[in-house]
């Protein structure tokens, strides 16, 4: 059996606009916005306790947003997903070290779905997942 938790919504910004997304999504929100080591992202943070805010370089992509699903079996996770009715649509980010996958659901909404445990990751985000992760497998 293993576990999800829907934990991460990201807003995904044009290059050219993602300096005035940021700021403006850390005012609106009364956050603090921190660069990561992965430059594409900024973390808000206190944004929408307890779950978090991401702002997202998306390059020349287009500006949305999108969920991250945090799990600690990807691939079992990945699975069950495809049998509820999604579909895989680039797995080249499950050996990164971040550990990651991006799906589609039925409607066309991407979303990821992340390993939860990395230890590439703070452990108070490990430690949040552990507290709130419910069994889906």
């Amino acid at each position: 059996m293993h576990r999800n938790l829907l934990s991460t919504f990201v807003i995904d910004a044009p290059a050219e606009v993602r300096d005035r997304t940021v700021a403006f999504w850390a005012a609106a929100l009364g956050a603090e916005a921190k660069a990561t080591r992965l430059p594409a992202y900024h973390i808000l943070e206190d944004a929408a306790r307890p779950n978090r805010i991401v702002v997202q370089d998306v390059g020349t992509g287009s500006a949305g947003v999108h969920f991250d699903i945090h799990t600690d079996d990807l691939e079992a996770e990945v699975r069950r997903l495809v049998a509820c009715g999604a579909t895989v649509v680039d797995e080249s980010w499950a050996n990164h070290p971040g550990r990651w996958m991006i799906m589609r659901d039925p409607a066309g909404v991407e979303f990821c779905v992340v390993f939860a445990l990395n230890e590439l990751r703070p452990q108070a985000d490990r430690d949040d997942f552990e507290r709130r992760a419910k069994a889906v497998g």
